[in-house]
């Protein structure tokens, strides 16, 4: 089971295409809403979550095979939410897989996991530990990170590799007729 985390403002594409694939990968993924089980994206679509998120306690990393971060304008507001940092902090001290797309590596920077890491992120996003890679997906030990919107498919076919197989991500993508997949 994996957790994936919305704020307001996230970018609806970073999260619907992770879910969407996991789910289809028979990979379960739990929603969590910052503050709410009601959270309005950047597109002003409000989403209803399977749970909320207030504080640590709210999640338990040793139920979760992973954390999920999306992007988006709201990435900045999360970043300043320390109960979500602690709960990032944990999932990286026992080495479960960390994802964060677009301006989400912010996070992960904040909650001072990407020290000595390689990743990728947004254009312009100011991260202060770690190498940035230009590349759509970078995978450095638990933690794997995307660019944004336009990665977010080979995003999420990469988290199902890294769960499941290569093979499987690669007849998912055949199903979905997503043809820019690559065996690399």
């Amino acid at each position: 089971m994996y957790c994936i985390i919305l704020g307001n403002n996230f970018e609806d594409v970073e999260a619907l295409a992770v879910i969407d694939i996991l789910r289809r990968a028979k990979i379960p993924v739990e929603i969590f809403g910052v503050g709410s089980d009601k959270i309005k994206s950047r597109s002003n679509i409000i989403y209803f979550t399977e749970k909320v998120f207030m504080s640590e306690k709210d999640i338990d990393p040793s139920k979760y095979e992973g954390i999920l971060l999306p992007g988006g304008p709201g990435v900045g507001e999360l970043a300043e939410n320390n109960e979500l940092l602690k709960i990032i902090r944990e999932f990286n001290r026992q080495k479960k897989l960390i994802f964060a797309i677009c301006a989400a590596p912010l996070l992960l920077d904040k909650a001072g996991v990407l020290e000595g890491k390689k990743y990728t992120s947004y254009p312009g996003t100011e991260i202060k530990s770690g190498t940035f890679v230009d590349r759509k997906v970078v995978i450095d030990e638990n933690i794997i990170t995307s660019k944004g919107v336009g990665t977010a498919l080979d995003a999420a076919l990469k988290l199902v590799e890294v769960i499941k197989s290569k093979e499987e991500a690669m007849q998912l993508a055949e199903k979905i007729v997503y043809e820019n997949y690559s065996r690399d």
